[in-house]
């Protein structure tokens, strides 16, 4: 059967690591398996090219938009790109395209 051990639980002689919580599960999950976070969690991923475009996936809504700075929900907190001449390029309900010239970003 099972029994408890120091660090785990014995199920049929293999070892498990009990999940602290189950909302902690897929978290647990995509670094056991290692996982992007994107492919499990639906977490944003960002991707900048040459200082001049930025592709960001599975966000969540535009929170600000002006030339200078753009701020981005990315489910567990904000994505601000910072520059000069930024602008929206695309946008759907699963990516965003800003274009210009990013000198900073920032996960808040």
């Amino acid at each position: 059967m099972y029994q408890v051990m120091s660090r785990g639980i014995d199920i049929y002689g293999i070892e498990v690591l009990p999940v602290k919580s189950i909302r902690e599960l897929p978290q647990e999950l995509t670094e056991r398996l290692e996982l992007p976070e994107e492919a499990l969690l639906g977490a944003a991923k960002l991707t900048v090219t040459g200082g001049k475009r930025a592709l960001v996936e599975n966000h969540r809504g535009v929170l600000e938009y002006g030339q200078e700075r753009i701020v981005v929900s990315a489910g567990r907190g904000k994505l601000c790109i910072s520059g000069s001449g930024l602008g929206i390029e695309a946008m759907n309900r699963n990516e965003l395209l800003i274009c210009g010239r990013i000198q900073c970003v920032e996960w808040e």
